[in-house]
């Protein structure tokens, strides 16, 4: 009986040590993965609150400044992706890939039934409510526009923004960045609304929808 006893008692105590010896180590290391996150996210942060302050202080300088700022930054189309992909090359994903929502993959097949040329866009008759993105980029535009309803923009890695009108809801948020073949939302109808403007200029669907 003492023996069994004292057998029952070392394997408790090989068991605690184990975990004090294992456990604290996983800990350690959850504490240091997030310590590093903090200390990135912090860098990230004072990086972004500096180029602020160095744009407040350009266009304060002078009203030329100030033309050329509204210019380039609120008439034309920046290339969000570009910054995107430099901002991630040296500073990482601002949300860590574990808590970033997923969206679900749509499925293979054909997507739509019809393509009918609408001023400078094209009516897209779908085979369901919902469409894949056509390609991935960064959301730059979510909202109502005039002749074509709820509308989600997203800037193409390729450099060409495409429209998705006709929505009647979505799951994504301004700046999101949204891969290729996932879904983009439900559409009116099962009706889609899409336009295909590169450098300014519209152009033809063929190279997306063939």
């Amino acid at each position: 009986m003492d023996n069994l006893r004292m057998e029952a008692l070392n394997r408790i105590k090989s068991k605690r040590n184990h975990f004090i010896k294992y456990g604290s180590n996983t800990e350690k290391k959850q504490n240091d993965k997030n310590s590093k996150y903090i200390r990135e996210l912090f860098t990230r942060t004072l990086i972004s609150v500096i180029f602020v302050l160095l744009c407040a202080i350009y266009t304060n300088l002078s009203d030329k400044n100030l033309i050329f700022f509204k210019n380039h930054f609120f008439n034309e189309t920046l290339a969000f992706t570009k910054i995107n992909s430099l901002y991630t090359k040296y500073f990482g994903e601002i949300v860590p890939e574990s808590l970033t929502k997923s969206i679900p993959v749509f499925e293979t097949g054909k997507k739509y039934t019809n393509i009918t040329p609408e001023n400078n866009s094209y009516r897209v008759e779908l085979t369901s409510n919902v469409l894949p993105f056509l390609e991935s980029g960064v959301v730059v535009f979510l909202g109502e526009k005039e002749g074509y309803g709820k509308t989600m923009i997203v800037q193409g890695i390729d450099g060409v923004d495409i429209w998705y009108s006709n929505l009647e809801n979505y799951n994504v948020t301004m700046y999101d960045y949204v891969e290729k073949d996932k879904i983009v939302g439900e559409f009116k109808e099962n009706k889609a609304l899409l336009t295909f403007i590169e450098n300014g200029q519209n152009i033809s669907y063929e190279n997306y929808l063939s």
